[in-house]
């Protein structure tokens, strides 16, 4: 008995996950695939950027490597690899396309009906599941309703109340959460080598996603958008009506080739939220807690004419643009709306 655990502890330690975040999920599927007790379809869910398209792709890795005799290929299998291997397929929603279509949840089933390249696993990944049209998630259910042997697929999203409920009943949910912020201060420092200062300002801002973390120390364009995105609102905040308008149109008008300024509309709105926040707690004296702490001294600077009361509208009004977005509204006259009413 003890030989038999020691060999299970060896083989976990030997599975390939991230260095941060995420122990519960990690913890579950290592056990998971020790004891060859797999789901058919797993439903990673939980926040943005938090992690779940990583841990995905790494329990698909181990998923094709689980034979004891593959492990020496584990370190150099990325997904470009399992992709060309014929048992890997990643579903992903076309630019410009609001929905995953019948047509590639089709695709998807099509090949996981096909026998295995090398009698492994068969592992479908579906990325922002929650929008698989209503066709697809009827066509994903038939495949649900027959269990294949050594299939697992993978739904992975951030709404699972956009999930069709038979989906959800029929599948492993595993739901992942914020990771403290010290920590992936820490991770940013100890694995990246950032500067504390500069990781303290990127561990605040992804509020608890390390992926998110990670993006804005790689990704200068994508950093510098969201802050251009927190700076315009806080120009916003701090002018009139008029002066707002002008704001909003100057903003679409340099977004104007973009395929879908409805999604980025509705990103847009996700940080002026999260500013909304800050306002809320310099409101309840919790400084400490800012995530944007890197325009402390602007949001000091107009807390006065935003009380927890005004801010708590806002935030109902920033869910009903949401609404609003989603049923296909002119983003223009979303956003015209906000600024007028906040």
């Amino acid at each position: 008995m003890v030989n038999s655990n020691m060999s299970k502890f060896k083989a976990a330690m030997e599975f390939s996950w991230p260095l941060i975040g995420n122990e519960a999920a990690v913890n579950f599927l290592t056990q998971s695939l020790m004891n060859r007790r797999l789901a058919q379809t797993y439903i990673f869910a939980g926040p943005e950027n938090i992690g779940k398209n990583t841990i995905a792709d790494c329990f698909a890795k181990n998923l094709l490597l689980l034979d004891e005799n593959k492990r020496e290929n584990l370190a150099d299998l990325d997904e470009s690899k399992m992709i060309l291997s014929g048992d890997f397929h990643v579903v992903t929603r076309d630019l410009g396309r609001k929905n995953i279509s019948i047509e590639q949840i089709r695709d998807l089933i099509k090949m996981l009906e096909m026998s295995s390249f090398a009698n492994s696993y068969k592992i479908g990944i579906i990325k922002e599941a929650e929008t698989i049209s209503e066709q697809g998630m009827n066509a994903l259910l038939k495949i649900l309703e027959e269990p294949r042997s050594k299939v697992v697929i993978i739904l992975i999203t951030a709404n699972l109340e956009a999930i069709l409920p038979t989906i959800v009943s029929r599948s492993q949910v595993i739901n992942f959460y914020p990771v403290k912020t010290e920590l992936i201060h820490d991770h940013l420092v100890n694995d990246y080598k950032v500067n504390p200062a500069v990781a303290k300002n990127l561990s605040r801002l992804a509020l608890g996603r390390p992926a998110l973390a990670v993006k804005f120390l790689e990704d200068k364009d994508f950093y510098q958008d969201y802050l251009d995105s927190v700076n315009l609102f806080l120009e916003i905040l701090s002018n009139s009506i008029p002066a707002r308008i002008k704001l909003i149109s100057k903003f679409i008008t340099s977004h104007k080739g973009e395929s879908d300024l409805t999604a980025t509309v509705g990103g847009l709105l996700n940080v002026w939220e999260a500013v909304i926040r800050d306002l809320l707690l310099l409101s309840s004296g919790n400084q400490n807690l800012l995530q944007h702490e890197l325009v402390k001294e602007s949001l000091l600077k107009i807390q006065a004419n935003y009380s927890t009361s005004t801010c708590l509208r806002i935030l109902q009004l920033f869910k009903m643009s949401c609404s609003y977005l989603s049923a296909n509204v002119n983003y223009k006259n979303v956003l015209e709306n906000i600024v007028i009413n906040i």
